[in-house]
């Protein structure tokens, strides 16, 4: 996939925490961090299938032999380039071979491929996840579009998942790249699907700067807000569009912890909750098994009062006291379960925080899908 950004853009990034980053994550997260707006053209090149990682000094090479042969196409500096893989770690990328199709690349760009770019990039996906939106800030009218990729792997920071936010807002690199640190955080920050931290994950945020918001100075602040909304908008409803894309999943699962002393605290019981395969399965066989949740809990190590916790699935009430109710409609409840959602609600009243995670549920299909990923 090529995406080509006119000159006067530029893009903000977050990537994976992992320490073994891919070739590609380095060699952007360090073009970000030295170039201002693209006063030539921007180009972004992704791959899926391959995440040129932990390849040794290859990886690297192959970004830079890349990133050689799209100068000479687009008449760019190298440093306007960034690079973007996804698929098998360890394999040595044939950069060769993708290189031999820059030319075709170039001359079929198209600005209506939101679709096409979003499934170009795609792994175990079973769909493509896209976003557009239109919004008023001001009687202005600016949009904002974007797509992701990510099934497996998934857990922050951030996730075996590529995103891809773009907008014709104009604002400042230095608030762009607040706002993206923090969407990021209150969306692909908060999913998991299995677990497993990848070493590839990237969330590009790009402006064309090609609308200018008109607006009062003492205005600005309410106006750059509601802008925010929007980014955090798109996040969210890609990052949720993975979660409900998991590898072998056929259920969406909300965990919510609140009243917690810190947003730390329950962040920690979230995922615990949220990771937990005994969690999981239960779920993706129906089954209200609050004690899998008791024991995703405890398993922190957290210090809460077990007598003041109480815990709910789809809104029925399952254990409070230190123990489990006994006039759960259990009837009801069973039906609550088929459906395509599932709500977890631990309240640890002990404080006014809370942290809400998106996982899925974990069906044998998982298991297929990853036991011959790369045969």
């Amino acid at each position: 996939l090529l995406i080509v950004l006119d000159p006067g853009s530029y893009v903000c990034g977050c990537f994976t925490t992992s320490t073994m980053p891919s070739a590609p994550v380095v060699w952007s997260k360090k073009t970000i961090k030295e170039i201002g707006n693209f006063k030539q053209k921007g180009i972004l090149l992704i791959n899926a299938g391959n995440a040129n990682a932990f390849t040794g000094k290859e990886g690297l090479l192959a970004c830079k032999a890349k990133a050689s042969a799209l100068t000479n196409i687009f008449q760019c500096d190298e440093r306007n380039i960034l690079f973007a893989s996804t698929g098998v770690i360890g394999e040595k990328l044939p950069y060769e071979k993708i290189i031999r199709h820059f030319n075709y690349l170039a001359e079929n760009l198209s600005p209506f491929g939101l679709k096409a770019a979003s499934k170009a990039i795609l792994t175990t996906d079973l769909k493509p996840k896209t976003y557009t939106s239109s919004f008023k800030i001001n009687n202005d009218l600016f949009t904002i579009s974007g797509f992701a990729k990510g099934s497996g792997m998934i857990f922050p920071n951030m996730a075996t998942m590529l995103a891809f936010i773009f907008t014709d807002f104009a604002i400042d690199r230095e608030t762009l790249s607040r706002f993206t640190k923090k969407a990021v955080s209150e969306s692909f920050n908060r999913i998991s699907v299995d677990g497993d931290t990848s070493t590839s994950d990237a969330v590009f945020v790009v402006t064309t700067n090609k609308k200018e918001l008109k607006v009062a100075r003492e205005k600005r602040p309410a106006a750059l807000n509601d802008f925010y909304k929007e980014i955090k908008s798109a996040m969210v409803d890609l990052a949720k569009k993975i979660v409900m894309d998991g590898e072998g999943a056929k259920k969406f699962v909300e965990v919510t912890v609140k009243n917690a002393k810190s947003v730390a605290r329950a962040r920690e019981i979230c995922f615990s909750i949220a990771n937990s395969l005994l969690v999981k399965t239960a779920i993706a066989g129906e089954d209200a098994n609050w004690g899998r949740l008791v024991m995703a809990i405890g398993k922190t190590k957290i210090n809460v009062k077990t007598e003041k916790i109480k815990i709910y699935m789809q809104g029925f009430l399952l254990c409070e006291k230190g123990e489990g109710v006994e006039t759960v409609d259990n009837s009801r409840l069973s039906r609550a379960l088929k459906k395509r959602k599932v709500n977890i609600v631990v309240d640890l009243a002990e404080g006014d925080m809370e942290f809400t995670a998106w996982t899925s549920d974990l069906t044998e299909d998982y298991i297929k899908i990853n036991a011959d990923y790369r045969s």
